[in-house]
């Protein structure tokens, strides 16, 4: 795919919305999203866009509304992919991104899901409650 599709692709993402369960912040993936495109459309190398998509950490809302973490996941891996990063290993329950130190988990149906690798960890009560 080449650079401006990708670049339009991202520019047009829509994400599904949460309330009242975990999702990233719509801020923070907009912030990075619209780095991403930036990177896209100067000319900036393949492996600082994968790099930026792959390092961005992002922080999570419950009582708000925010993108669903399964989409924005899945469009930064078809972003990696895109320009020949390497896919991040998932878990087969959950579709999250894992550690790669960690195999998924394919035999056993007991095991927690791993948490997706883009996730902050929550907040304190107060630091939400005063937007820190």
């Amino acid at each position: 795919m080449d650079r401006t599709a990708l670049a339009d692709e991202l520019r047009t993402a829509r994400f599904r919305t949460t309330q009242f369960r975990a999702g990233y912040k719509e801020d923070a993936i907009d912030d990075v999203i619209d780095t991403i495109v930036g990177q896209l459309t100067v000319g900036a190398a393949d492996h600082e866009i994968v790099q930026t998509a792959q390092s961005s950490r992002f922080p999570t809302t419950t009582g708000r509304r925010g993108y669903e973490m399964a989409d924005v996941d899945a469009l930064l891996e078809r972003v990696v992919t895109s320009l020949g990063g390497a896919a991040t290993p998932t878990s087969p329950r959950d579709g999250a991104p894992t550690s790669s130190s960690t195999p998924p988990q394919t035999t056993s149906t007991s095991a927690e899901p791993l948490p997706s690798a883009l996730i902050e960890p929550p907040r304190g009560f107060l630091a939400r409650l005063l937007g820190r």
